[in-house]
């Protein structure tokens, strides 16, 4: 099955933000949801993607409808694909170049 490029740091981000947002620390979002302070920090570090059960346990740990962090995904995923084809463009031969400062 193909990838989507950006998914992990798309996801970590998101989920980085939600818990920010639920003001609570990955060791409380690792109590809430049974599981080590490790597993949160690899979510947000990009080293892991979650199992769809994960992912639910956590958007009801962060009392967030797993609809919600989706829309949010989605939308963080398709910013950093447009980031990632303009800088791919800007860095082709005959692109722009890096923008110059």
């Amino acid at each position: 099955m193909n990838e989507i490029p950006q998914l992990s740091e798309a996801f970590a981000q998101v989920l980085q933000e939600a818990r920010e947002e639920a003001r609570v620390s990955q060791h409380e979002l690792a109590r809430r949801v049974n599981c080590a302070r490790s597993f949160i920090s690899f979510l947000e570090t990009r080293t892991h993607l979650p199992s769809l059960n994960a992912f639910l346990v956590l958007c009801s740990a962060l009392d967030l409808p797993a609809a919600e962090v989706l829309r949010r995904l989605e939308n963080r995923l398709a910013f950093l694909q447009q980031a990632a084809e303009a800088e791919k463009q800007a860095n082709a031969p005959g692109g722009e170049g890096p923008a110059m400062r």
